[in-house]
């Protein structure tokens, strides 16, 4: 009967370790690969490259934010108005409210909805006339 150690069980259960280079994790990182794209890359664990290779990858993801600012500045100083649109939102707090003005536009909004004449000006009539009457 053949006795193997615990030590040769070891050996025989590891897999060869293969050469994962660290430029290519941070490149493969910069172009907003996710952990499991890069794993299969290299053909190993998605565990090896999140622990082995944590600084290349969090290096790699400000590159590729970087470089996207970069790009979007570019083309929104070339006129493209959605990007425009955007960064003014990011960055300067605008936004797309639309805001009803309720005095001026409720009357058109009631005109709009069926209303021939308007509610506001038909109560304003009415209570000048009563204010009239009883001068």
């Amino acid at each position: 009967m053949l006795i193997i150690s615990d030590m040769e069980k070891k050996k025989r259960r590891t897999k060869p370790l293969r050469k994962v280079d660290a430029n290519k994790v941070q490149m493969l990182a910069s172009f907003g690969c996710q952990l499991t794209e890069i794993a299969r890359f290299f053909s190993v664990d998605e565990s090896t490259i999140r622990k082995k290779f944590h600084t290349e990858i969090k290096v790699g993801k400000e590159q590729m934010k970087i470089r996207l600012r970069q790009l979007q500045w570019k083309h929104a100083e070339q006129g493209n108005t959605a990007l425009l649109i955007f960064l003014g939102k990011q960055y300067l707090g605008q936004s797309d409210k639309n805001e009803l003005e309720l005095a001026g536009n409720l009357e058109a909004v009631l005109r709009e909805c069926g209303f021939e004449e308007s509610p506001i000006q038909k109560a304003f009539e009415e209570a000048t006339t009563n204010e009239n009457n009883k001068s």
